[in-house]
């Protein structure tokens, strides 16, 4: 039992991350609420002053890219390493949040929380190739390729 528990302290790191993560979804959310009451857009209408809109389109837009975002999150933190995951977890979420307030405030200033967070996600999608190729080598292929670039740095090291 005390192994398993060990094995789940190496992914406390992503796991406050995905916290976090939900944590600035709720967020996000109640913040749709605050402007539909303040814009006076009822449920269900999704149309009204275009400062609701900027807000409800930054929610619903973070929630389309949440499941890609939570998804290879985990996938790199389990496959490749939970450390270099979780920061770029991090970075995802902080982008995320500057999408969501420059959106809020006018459109073209969501650009630069967009294009950080989309830089961060193909980050956690890049580990996650890797990792899962790595395992999938080493499982059906009987190939090692993290073995293989440490022999080949090796080489290269001793050479100098």
């Amino acid at each position: 039992m005390s192994n398993t528990v060990a094995n789940l302290d190496e992914y406390a790191l992503p796991a406050f991350v995905t916290f976090a993560s939900l944590v600035q979804q709720a967020r996000f959310a109640k913040r749709v609420g605050l402007a539909r009451m303040k814009y006076k857009v009822p449920v269900p209408e999704t149309t009204g002053d275009p400062a609701f809109i900027r807000t409800f389109r930054a929610q619903q837009n973070s929630v389309e890219f949440y499941p890609i975002a939570v998804s290879s999150l985990w996938l790199s933190s389990l496959f490749f390493h939970p450390v270099p995951s979780a920061i770029a977890g991090a970075i995802y979420i902080y982008g995320r949040q500057k999408y969501f307030d420059g959106y809020a405030q006018d459109s073209e200033k969501r650009l630069p929380g967009f294009k950080l967070s989309v830089n961060a996600l193909l980050a956690l999608l890049a580990m996650s190739g890797a990792g899962v190729t790595t395992a999938l080598l080493r499982r059906y292929a009987d190939t090692d390729l993290a073995a293989m670039a440490t022999d080949l740095i090796n080489k290269v090291v001793s050479k100098q």
